[in-house]
């Protein structure tokens, strides 16, 4: 599969490169240090000097929180070798920083199951868009996923008087962030496809080790979802985790 990396060359700008069967291979792309928080990384890397400033780590909150890190110094990688390496040389920084991620993501769920479960399911009943931005997020750190979409039903009120409540379908999608909006014809049929599938429980109905890809249904609270994941690799502890969260979500935690 493809994935992408990024050095942090100095307090203004970064490399970006692209590795993977489809990835051109070169020294990368100079970026705006201010275009991190837009980009889904599978590994970032920074000298322990500009991990040390507090300064610049606070204009970094949201991309330590969503991207994996490691300072240079810890993996022997400079931004000149770092320019030059190409998918195979990437491959071992990128499975080592990757993988250590995940786990780390996963004991911390771990460590706070019963804070995330209340709290969502505070928010299902108040803001469903809210909930599911969430739960996109939650999801997306703890699978490691380089693309993910939810597809779920919602009630759209009534924009005038006379009008009924109407069932549609919402797909929330993205890579980095979460993207809400109204489904089409692609999400109805999905949901038909799978309707026979719904359960209370998280169960993984497609997935293609070789391509990354998987597919897993489930309902809330009766509400059927339908997840859609291109991610690097599926562990026993990755479905135990989304197994025992989506149990949570069907009771009443508060």
């Amino acid at each position: 599969m493809d994935f992408q990396l990024a050095f942090i060359k100095n307090p203004q700008q970064i490399i970006l490169k692209d590795f993977g069967q489809n990835a051109q291979e070169g020294r990368g792309k100079i970026m705006d240090i201010d275009e991190l928080s837009n980009l889904n990384l599978q590994g970032l890397f920074l000298s322990e000097t500009l991990l040390e400033d507090p300064e610049f780590l606070g204009t970094l909150t949201t991309t330590v929180e969503k991207n994996p890190i490691r300072t240079c110094e810890e993996i022997n990688l400079d931004a000149d070798l770092f320019e030059k390496l190409n998918t195979q040389e990437a491959t071992p920084y990128f499975n080592k920083v990757y993988s250590s991620w995940i786990l780390q993501n996963n004991l911390s769920l771990l460590e706070e199951f019963t804070t995330v479960v209340k709290h969502l399911n505070n928010l299902w009943p108040n803001d469903r868009t809210a909930f599911f931005e969430e739960f996109w997020s939650i999801v997306r750190r703890n699978l490691g996923t380089s693309e993910l979409t939810l597809v779920y039903n919602d009630m759209q009120k009534a924009k005038k008087e006379g009008e009924k409540n109407k069932l549609i379908k919402v797909k929330v999608h993205g890579t980095a962030k979460p993207n809400p909006e109204e489904g089409g014809e692609l999400e109805n049929k999905l949901m038909k496809n799978y309707e026979k599938l719904f359960q209370a429980e998280f169960e993984v109905v497609e997935y293609n080790k070789e391509k990354g890809q998987m597919v897993a249904v489930f309902t809330i609270k009766k509400s059927p979802v339908i997840l859609m994941a291109n991610l690097y690799g599926l562990t026993r502890l990755q479905r135990s985790l989304m197994k025992a969260l989506i149990d949570g979500l069907q009771e009443n935690w508060v």
